[in-house]
């Protein structure tokens, strides 16, 4: 840990703290399996601006807070608040997010959910190749956001092998219609997830 981690870790805490957390660590801020809404504010706010309030290169330490605040805010009691948009702002390429924290702020998004107020946003995520696996949660929520759009914008991520067994989930759960074409070529894959899922969108696809 720098100085610079120890100062940013202390008041991190100390915020945590006085919002009536009680971890006694910032992995152990990850680890709680409830957040009131006070503490969920606070931590909301320090991953939206972590690089402002810990300022510098992402070191280790920084890294391991903006997971653990990350995992923090996978808890059902996030839902429509600030902890969404605070998880979307992972994927900001401005930010230098590793891909597990930016795995976890996915997995976080579908697991909530975040609501279909989102789907802008989300989509966007998981249209942009850039982020690789990274989305591959982002992909697999559109099948929850139950938006008009968002089995066009899963079926276009079925030539990106890194999401492609998510999109077929997403696009099986929405029921998709219209894609027959697209999801055939899974029915002979050597994953069982994937021929499950495109037999599934098969035998409901009316179009």
């Amino acid at each position: 840990m720098t100085p610079t981690d120890d100062d940013a870790a202390t008041r991190l805490l100390d915020e945590y703290h006085r919002a009536g957390g009680y971890a006694d660590t910032i992995p152990e801020i990850g680890s709680r399996l409830q957040n009131s809404p006070a503490v969920i504010v606070v931590i909301a706010q320090w991953l939206t601006e972590l690089e402002d309030r810990w300022p510098g290169l992402e070191t280790e330490g920084r890294d391991l807070a903006r997971l653990s605040l990350t995992n923090a805010l996978n808890r059902k009691e996030s839902r429509k608040t600030t902890a969404i948009p605070a998880l979307i702002s992972q994927f900001d390429h401005a930010k230098a997010a590793s891909a597990r924290v930016r795995w976890a702020a996915g997995n976080a998004l579908y697991k909530i959910p975040a609501g279909k107020e989102y789907f802008e946003q989300l989509a966007d995520i998981a249209a942009d190749h850039r982020f690789g696996a990274d989305r591959q949660m982002v992909v697999d929520w559109l099948g929850k956001s139950k938006h008009p759009d968002a089995a066009a914008v899963a079926a276009a991520q079925l030539d990106d092998e890194t999401v492609q067994g998510h999109a077929l989930d997403a696009l099986s759960k929405l029921r998709a219609q219209g894609v027959r074409n697209l999801v055939e070529p899974f029915l002979t894959s050597k994953f069982p997830w994937y021929r499950r899922n495109a037999e599934r969108i098969i035998r409901y696809d009316q179009g």
